[in-house]
């Protein structure tokens, strides 16, 4: 199985103080949030979770890459492009868009850490929008950093914080891209809560992750 980091159409940050997050919805256990950025006409979101899991159970899923458009919502594409460390790579996602935009390309690296005091592991993102010549079948994500924050709980549980922003490229008004800054990270969620469940990450070693 190839494994690697990938960080899907969204980009995630945190560079902004929590208080200014504004409640959007919450059902099955996810909870998800918006607000504003300054400097952008697309929103910010962040998602929530807890599953029952081990942190090795819930890396080794986000770095199966082949294995996203099984569980990422409007995922149409995942791969490794370079693979630098078992912690770091490059990666490369397609997103299926409305008709009649064009899906949406996206290149990041990626990078994984955890605090050896806490435990909690943190992969970030940041976009490479030029690692690789452009593809007239799809436009190209141009800006695109994140964060993903997996914190072990008491009781054999993970508390998964997604937090992004994205700038999707071409020409699309920000109004209906909004409609989706909810809408894709909370079923991905959602999807992330049953997909985790499979065997393959039940059983998953990783020498790089202290449960």
């Amino acid at each position: 199985m190839h494994k690697g980091i990938l960080f899907f159409i969204a980009a995630f940050s945190l560079a902004a103080a929590d208080d200014s997050w504004k409640f959007a919805k919450s059902a099955d256990g996810v909870t998800a949030y918006t607000r504003t950025v300054s400097t952008s006409s697309f929103k910010e979101y962040k998602v929530e979770t807890e599953v029952d899991a081990t942190l090795t159970q819930v890396v080794a899923m986000l770095m199966a890459v082949n294995d996203m458009p099984q569980w990422v919502d409007r995922c149409a594409e995942a791969s490794i492009l370079k693979e630098i460390s078992p912690t770091e790579s490059i990666t490369r996602s397609v997103t299926a868009s409305p008709f009649p935009l064009k899906n949406r390309e996206a290149i990041a690296y990626g990078k994984l850490t955890q605090d050896p005091q806490t435990k909690i592991v943190t992969m970030t993102a940041s976009g490479r929008p030029d690692y690789i010549p452009l593809d007239s079948k799809y436009e190209r994500v141009t800006k695109l950093r994140g964060t993903w924050i997996l914190e072990p709980k008491q009781g054999g549980k993970v508390h998964i914080k997604m937090i992004g922003h994205t700038d999707p490229g071409g020409v699309i008004p920000a109004a209906i891209a909004n409609q989706f800054v909810v809408m894709i990270p909370f079923n991905t969620i959602k999807n992330l809560r049953t997909q985790i469940k499979k065997e393959k990450y039940v059983k998953a070693k990783l020498k790089y992750i202290r449960d």
